[in-house]
């Protein structure tokens, strides 16, 4: 009877022990505070984004205007330092289609009158901001001004021309990897946003074309843009 006795005892103990770490064990993860979400130190999420190019001077404006568009689609992450202060990384792909006017003044690339004509560019876009948050919030995102730069690599430069010829056909041709285009392009972004919708500005300071060619296509593109946020 002794035996058995102290053998329960024994087991009480074990078993008493036992949880007395269970329990220390869970209290000290649930300590940890989390360091991911849209207003906490790291954060990163896709976005979505159409733009349209504006011309800002009147005589060399050789676009159809509203035709003319911009696509984004990328990459963000943002890194925290305190509630007003944030830097940010973009990483995009830009589908750019400039839209030309068929007409008798037309110069750009050629004097060719077409009955349909584009340029495509599509850019591996980075870009890197700085945020400043305005407003109190949670762990949210809140309003914001973005402000920064970004550079383009143009891998797909094409003009592209349509024409109806005879019995009603229709002739449809590209020239690819245009010499003229610059292979690169840098410019200035900027946004302002509330939560997962913002208006955006971008402005190339580079030029597109090369070799003389001139007028310029669009320096300015304002769009809107949409944040995937989890």
């Amino acid at each position: 009877m002794k035996s058995l006795l102290t053998l329960m005892i024994v087991c009480l103990s074990f078993f008493a022990f036992s949880q007395d770490i269970v329990l220390s064990q869970d209290v000290k993860s649930d300590s940890i505070r989390p360091t991911n979400g849209p207003n906490l130190k790291n954060y990163k999420h896709l976005y979505v984004g159409l733009g349209f190019p504006v011309f800002t001077n009147e005589e060399v404006n050789y676009l159809k205007p509203g035709t003319s568009m911009v696509v984004d689609y990328g990459i963000r992450y943002k890194r925290r330092f305190n509630n007003t202060f944030a830097l940010l990384a973009d990483l995009s792909v830009n589908w750019a289609s400039y839209k030309i006017k068929q007409d008798d003044g037309k110069s750009v690339p050629d004097t060719v009158v077409n009955d349909k004509a584009k340029f495509q560019i599509n850019s591996l876009t980075p870009a890197l901001f700085a945020r400043i948050n305005v407003g109190k919030r949670g762990n949210y995102i809140g309003n914001y001004l973005d402000l920064g730069a970004y550079g383009n690599w143009n891998w797909k430069k094409s003009y592209k021309t349509v024409n109806k010829i005879d019995n009603n056909q229709v002739e449809r041709n590209a020239i690819n990897r245009l010499s003229y285009i610059e292979p690169f392009a840098y410019g200035l972004m900027a946004r302002i946003g509330i939560g997962r919708y913002a208006i955006s500005a971008r402005y190339r300071m580079s030029d597109l074309f090369k070799d003389g060619i001139h007028p310029e296509l669009p320096r300015l593109t304002l769009g809107l843009e949409l944040g995937i946020l989890k």
